[in-house]
């Protein structure tokens, strides 16, 4: 696997605000690629072999609750110690005046 070096990108005389708008921008296109990447790999007959990568296509199954349909049939009081919370602090960017 070839090495591939970590430049540091941080934006001298920038606000963090602003390279974190730059950045989630960034991201955004990358990840729009990354998938339509990953549709032409999982597309009928596609080539998986490239030159430095085999992709491997391996299926998989998500199981989930529905926490609704459990609180309906068991009620609130029998669902409520299995809760878990998870406390989180969102950053949210908005356009400056």
């Amino acid at each position: 696997m070839p090495f591939i070096k970590r430049v540091k990108t941080e934006l001298p005389n920038i606000h963090p605000a602003d390279e974190l708008c730059a950045v989630r921008e960034e991201i955004k296109i990358l990840t729009n690629r990354a998938d339509q990447l990953r549709d032409q790999l999982l597309a009928e007959g596609a080539s998986l072999k490239g030159d430095q990568y085999t992709a491997v296509i391996q299926p998989g199954t998500r199981e989930t609750l529905d926490r609704k349909a459990i609180t309906e049939a068991f009620g609130e009081a029998a669902v409520a110690p299995f809760i878990k919370s998870t406390a989180f602090k969102t950053v949210k960017l908005v356009e400056s005046a």
